[in-house]
């Protein structure tokens, strides 16, 4: 018993005391946090009780991978952190895979991790782990919480961390005993986050830069972006000649529609995109960096004449090339600055201070294809729309021209979500987004994230459609949260693309081990079959022909649907 809880109990204070667990349950409530991701552990069970009377929503999730994943994909999608709780060792080794991906993603999350009791440390005990030796490298603060009495402080605290700065993971570790004892202590006030914008000088820094540009690019991405936000970064890039690019699955910063648009950045993305990141003399990065998938591995878009950087990490933490300025701002307070900046200057004949010039701008009653880039965005939609080709086999479906059918029918604000594999290639190329929350995926290449990232989004926004996409090897890796969505009463539709491949890899075998393929192949079930087994509705597509229809009937339906398409190993990539 801490001294603070001893001297309350003392002084006959018990009735306002409450266990450990209880007050981390009320300081989660303080901070605004509405749903909980978990795997039940007997570890922390305290807290589980806690939250049987508390207003925030425990979703009970079937493996956690899934829990982690979920937590993620809810952060990813409102840029508040995602919290999820597990238990000791098994729980915590397989809630890893979520906290590589928002290491590496720069997203909020906050794992609790029920642990052992503290008296047993270090004799090797049931389940005993080390959180600080696993998650020290992977996360921004592992903390553990051996005094009850700091239960609300170390709660704020982990939340204050995963979202400020350069977000990320916080690993927060509760020993079994800890959450059962008494605490006079209450709920603390949320820390604020800091909120940094540009200075004067700044804008005027970033108007200097566009203007003696050329061709000016801004590469858009990372979190924190809304729908205001992008849509006033969209202006001012058309008011000022500037195109814009997205960074690899952050590709819903802006509107797809807008016309300074030219597509994302990453693994199977337009050649067009990639050229305009080479051909740019200036890169201004918002809310991300110059990093290692937007570039092919640093192989192009590394040198232009000038770069920016603006972003809340102060570090800049994984960029590379050249950075000439550096600007610590949210790109809500940025887009802001640069409207207003915008609208200053159009009232004083475009001068935004000393020094700052507007000759790279394109006039309001310019034409469209003024700008540098209009080349590009023409091509771009072009690409978008269009199929090349004739219809493949009759044996497989030809995603080609389900997928570019299939949005002429996709709600307009539809949130896509999805793990790692080539079968994502398709949805990127044909399927618009119009705007910040409406993709989550994992930007590290982690397979398995898309049923349970829908199960969040469907919980996040009941109002809106929810498309998971997975590859065979990717849906049975966490499928089983399909269960999670039926449980919950879920509108989600779930496309599994079952080429019986780990398609990805395949294709890195053709290329460097050709006609030699190993350990890749796979035997499916059937997935419809396995849907309505779960309680959903599965919906075998075996014809082109038939993906559309089958699709606006699984978003109609009342629950989770599954669309199973069995397609063609051999296709890897759409056609160009």
């Amino acid at each position: 018993m801490s001294e603070a809880t001893a001297s309350a109990t003392a002084a006959g204070a018990t009735t306002s005391t409450m266990s450990a667990g209880h007050l981390i349950v009320r300081q989660l409530e303080a901070e605004g946090v509405q749903r909980i991701y978990n795997v039940p552990g007997e570890s922390f069970l305290d807290v589980l009780d806690g939250l049987y009377d508390s207003p925030i929503h425990t979703v009970v999730c079937r493996q956690e991978g899934g829990a982690g994943y979920a937590a993620l994909a809810e952060a990813r999608l409102t840029s508040r952190p995602g919290i999820a709780m597990v238990t000791r060792g098994p729980g915590a080794s397989n809630a890893m895979i979520s906290i590589h991906t928002a290491y590496q993603d720069a997203t909020p999350l906050v794992l609790f991790v029920g642990l052992i009791p503290t008296a047993q440390r270090g004799r090797e005990a049931f389940q005993e782990f080390e959180p600080a030796g696993w998650f020290g490298s992977t996360a921004k603060k592992v903390l553990i919480l051996d005094d009850p009495d700091s239960a609300a402080r170390v709660v704020a605290d982990a939340l204050h961390t995963a979202a400020s700065g350069r977000p990320g993971p916080v690993i927060v570790g509760l020993p079994e005993e800890t959450l059962l004892e008494r605490t006079a202590s209450q709920p603390v006030p949320p820390r604020p986050l800091p909120a940094p914008a540009p200075a004067p000088v700044d804008v005027a820094a970033v108007e200097s830069a566009v203007a003696a540009a050329q061709k000016p690019l801004l590469i858009v991405g990372g979190q924190g972006w809304t729908g205001d936000a992008a849509a006033e970064i969209s202006t001012w890039a058309r008011s000022r000649g500037a195109g814009i690019v997205a960074d690899f699955r952050a590709h819903d910063a802006v509107d797809h529609d807008e016309s300074v648009f030219l597509g994302p950045l990453g693994f199977s993305s337009w050649p067009g995109t990639r050229d305009a990141l080479e051909e740019a003399d200036l890169h201004i990065f918002i809310g991300c960096v110059r990093a290692d998938v937007m570039t092919g591995g640093y192989s192009f878009g590394v040198s232009p004449d000038r770069t920016l950087v603006a972003g809340p990490d102060p570090d800049a933490h994984g960029h590379f090339g050249p950075l000439d300025q550096q600007i610590l701002t949210t790109p809500v307070a940025l887009a802001r600055a640069l409207s207003s900046s915008a609208a200053h200057g159009s009232a004083d004949g475009g001068s935004t201070g000393a020094s700052v010039g507007t000759s790279a701008a394109v006039p309001e009653d310019a034409p469209e294809d003024a700008a540098w880039y209009s080349d590009h965005r023409s091509r771009y939609i072009d690409w978008r729309t269009s199929v090349v080709g004739g219809e493949r086999s009759d044996e497989f479906i030809d995603r080609d021209r389900a997928y570019r059918d299939a949005a002429e029918v996709l709600p307009h604000d539809a949130i896509l979500t999805y793990g790692a594999g080539n079968y994502s290639a398709w949805a990127l190329r044909y399927w618009p987004l119009h705007g910040p929350g409406s993709v989550a995926a994992p930007r590290n290449g982690a397979m398995g994230m898309g049923t349970p990232a829908a199960v969040a989004a469907a919980l996040t926004f009941p109002d809106r459609a929810v498309v998971a996409l997975a590859g065979d090897g990717c849906f049975m890796m966490n499928g089983q949260e399909f269960a999670t969505a039926v449980h919950e009463g879920l509108n989600i539709t779930v496309i599994v693309d079952d080429n019986s491949v780990y398609g990805t890899i395949v294709g890195h075998q053709v290329r460097e081990y050709p006609g030699r393929p190993s350990g890749t192949t796979m035997t499916n079930p059937d997935f419809a079959a396995l849907a309505d087994a779960y309680g959903g509705r599965g919906f075998p597509v075996k014809r082109t022909a038939d993906f559309v229809p089958m699709f606006e009937q699984a978003l109609a339906h009342d629950g989770p649907a599954l669309l199973h398409i069995r397609t063609d190993p051999e296709v890897r990539l759409p056609r160009v």
